[in-house]
């Protein structure tokens, strides 16, 4: 069981790192990218003043999201869970600033001057408290958890594009980086689970199909931006996308935190 989880672990680390370095590389470092993602900023209507959930953003409440999901851990699972939902989240927000702040560049390819923001901090946060929060609950409503999951961080991605806080390749950043980061954690240690998932594979197979049939909408809705050249059109393909990377990552972190039945 624990090899089990491990190559899991092991799959999922490569796949989502592979997301955040693939965004990265076509969203920041190429030309096209740039350009295309402009276009989707552009064809936002930027306010800062967002409704929830994106305005819940703080220090404090952060804070106070990750010690109560840690106190939830540690009733349901004990204290090495706890740790582990508590710690995890925190590296990984410490890692979205030091990669966008420092780390990591955007070049300006064309006649654009814009600091790096890949990639997305809210974006980062969302995930990594939603994780916790999943890894924290019992196993019993962990799997409609994670499916509550999957549409706040879709909700979430949506709202980055759609009020032009955040590019796609920000959003799709911050997802992986979140979701590897507690892969990661499952390579070091694979967790163990007190009871089972109720519709825990019925769950994951649905978050797998509407995952992917976004992403294809996605591609699709880019294709048809590529021919008739509207903004909106390709906002539209941005935001379809990150659901789908929000409802895959939900899925890997439903998958990761219970062993292999």
């Amino acid at each position: 069981m624990i090899v089990g989880g491990r190559r899991r672990a092991l799959w999922f680390a490569f796949f989502w790192i592979a997301v955040g370095v693939g965004s990265y590389v076509l969203g920041v470092q190429l030309e096209l990218g740039q350009r295309a993602e402009d276009t989707v900023l552009d064809a936002a209507e930027f306010t800062t003043s967002p409704p929830p959930p994106l305005n819940l953003v703080s220090i404090p409440s952060v804070a106070i999201a990750l010690g109560a999901v840690a106190l939830i851990a540690l009733f349901a699972h004990g204290i090495r869970r706890a740790i582990v939902v508590a710690v995890v989240p925190v590296l990984a927000i410490v890692s979205s600033q030091l990669l966008k702040q420092v780390w990591l560049t955007r070049p300006q390819l064309f006649d654009l001057d814009v600091p790096n923001t890949f990639p997305s901090g809210h974006m980062t946060v969302f995930t990594v408290v939603t994780a916790a929060l999943v890894w924290a609950v019992p196993s019993a409503i962990r799997g409609f958890v994670t499916v509550a999951g999957a549409v706040l961080l879709s909700a979430v991605g949506w709202q980055l594009l759609a009020y032009g806080w955040h590019r796609p390749s920000d959003v799709l950043g911050g997802i992986a980086l979140g979701t590897a980061a507690f892969a990661l954690a499952c390579l070091i240690r694979p967790v163990s689970s007190r009871g089972s998932v109720v519709l825990g594979r019925t769950l994951a197979v649905g978050l797998v199909l509407v995952g992917w049939i976004m992403v294809g909408a996605a591609l699709v809705l880019g294709a048809v931006a590529a021919w008739n050249g509207n903004p909106a059109t390709l906002l539209s393909a941005g935001q379809f996308g990150c659901i789908g990377a929000a409802t895959l990552a939900s899925r890997t972190l439903l998958l990761l935190s219970a062993p292999r039945s």
